[in-house]
């Protein structure tokens, strides 16, 4: 048995070890266990040097399948149903944010969106094509291109830790298919719904931290009206400004993030399990079928349009410089 000062030594250097991993987040290990939570044992790491870690949901607990693949935080279930939408009174609200309840498992979700050195792995693996800013021979390449769209903002594109923007939901998706056989899990763009429930961490304000784009004078986020130095002009670093009570990065503002669903203006039809809406179809529809969700907003969108609830469209091969995406990660249960 450990003398106490021998127990204080030893936390002290586990502290100090668990400090120095990337995949691990010290203070949640060391806090026992909360009422009603409970700890989820998940494979972590790429195919066979893949091994068990046991994470508890929705403390921000970060780890990672490979050096360079994106850091994942778990989402817990939702024991007892979760509502996606806004209310009819919230400022700025869309029709198409009818409330909606669903059941929710727990799953992984990016801490923050795919930055482009990961997925310019994807690209020189060949299996994801360049984004349209480095496109070669493109209209709109930087370098070489007439376009000026994102020439104007080229010093926010290229940074190895910069969101990736240019890309469709196809160019998305692929990158996830591309993660799912690097590391023998199964990757994907979230749902509408567990973006939404990720990103509200527990809260039913339009942004997570409340009503207002801005919390006691202190900037949280990218947007045309949010008090950033970039407001309108360019993009943040993906691990930039404060994190959300689950560990998510930027999930309103600085870059719009493809989802998994078909749009469809109403909730008809829609998964009650949470899962994403993959037929086309709808019950009513003004807009053409067939279109694409993204969320969150970006830099240049007003703080009404980064709200949680907030949802935009467009077709799958669609690319700009205000899209880019998060990925997640199912669990085996």
């Amino acid at each position: 048995m450990l003398h106490t000062s021998s127990c204080r030594d030893f936390c002290k250097v586990l502290r100090i070890v668990l400090a120095t991993q990337l995949l691990f987040t010290a203070q949640a290990h060391l806090c026992p266990l909360q009422a009603g939570e409970s700890a989820l044992t998940i494979k972590v790491g790429a195919g066979a040097t893949a091994q068990e870690r046991r994470i508890v949901p929705g403390r921000g607990e970060v780890f990672s399948d490979c050096a360079t693949c994106p850091q994942m935080v778990v989402a817990p279930g939702s024991r007892n149903g979760v509502s996606i939408g806004s209310p009819e009174s919230e400022v700025g609200r869309a029709g198409s944010e009818q409330i909606r309840n669903v059941d929710l498992r727990p799953f992984a979700i990016g801490r923050h969106e795919v930055s482009v050195a990961e997925y310019t792995r994807c690209v020189e693996a060949k299996a994801c094509r360049e984004p349209e800013w480095r496109e070669p021979g493109g209209e709109h390449n930087i370098e070489t291109g007439k376009g000026v769209t994102y020439r104007s903002i080229a010093q926010y594109l290229t940074g190895d830790a910069q969101p990736i923007v240019g890309i469709s939901w196809i160019d998305a998706a692929a990158y996830a298919d591309w993660l799912s056989r690097e590391t023998g899990h199964a990757y994907r763009l979230p749902s509408e719904a567990e973006w939404e429930y990720a990103a509200r961490a527990g809260s039913q304000s339009p942004f997570w931290w409340g009503n207002e784009p801005s919390r006691d004078g202190k900037v949280m986020a990218c947007c045309r009206g949010c008090g950033s130095e970039r407001d309108g002009s360019g993009l943040f670093a993906v691990d930039s400004f404060e994190s959300n009570p689950w560990g998510l990065k930027n999930v309103h503002g600085n870059v719009w993030e493809w989802v998994a669903d078909y749009f469809c203006e109403t909730p008809e039809g829609a998964p009650g399990d949470g899962s994403a809406r993959l037929d086309k179809r709808c019950s009513t529809q003004s807009s053409p079928e067939g279109l694409k969700v993204f969320r969150g907003g970006s830099c240049f969108y007003e703080p009404r349009q980064m709200r949680a609830a907030m949802r935009l469209r467009n077709w799958p091969d669609f690319r700009n410089m205000t899209i880019g995406f998060r990925v997640a990660r199912s669990l085996a249960h």
